[in-house]
């Protein structure tokens, strides 16, 4: 299970890191055609007071792989509740492309419905061991 949380963990880091970047390079965007992938990153909802969402992801999933690496009680509650507070923002957002963006980011749908969730999971589940 640890070792699952922290592949997940991994993964979400590489996806929000390559979020990062895209939001500061914005022709390093690979996005499928009719994708609304620049519209997303190109929204006041890409930043929260100048500090981009993606960044703010990725921080929150390296923080969970460290915990997830310490592995004592108080670091397995921690990536749980990490990863759990992750989840609903991760809904938040992906609320935020479908009814107010009006647009879906490929990138981001990945980290919002399969990530997340399963981070989220993992890390609960460690919580029993």
């Amino acid at each position: 299970m640890r070792i699952a949380a922290g592949a997940v963990a991994l993964a979400g880091a590489a996806l929000a890191g390559y979020l990062t970047w895209v939001h500061y390079d914005e022709a390093a965007l690979v996005c499928v055609a009719g994708g609304g992938c620049e519209t997303v990153q190109k929204s006041v909802y890409a930043e929260i007071a100048g500090i981009p969402v993606a960044l703010l992801g990725m921080v929150a999933y390296s923080t969970v792989l460290g915990l997830l690496l310490w592995d004592v009680p108080n670091a397995r509650l921690g990536a749980a509740t990490i990863a759990f507070v992750g989840l609903l923002f991760s809904l938040y957002l992906l609320f935020l492309q479908l009814v107010v963006i009006d647009a879906l980011c490929a990138w981001c749908v990945v980290n919002d419905i399969i990530v997340a969730p399963l981070l989220a999971v993992l890390t609960a589940l460690r919580l029993r061991t």
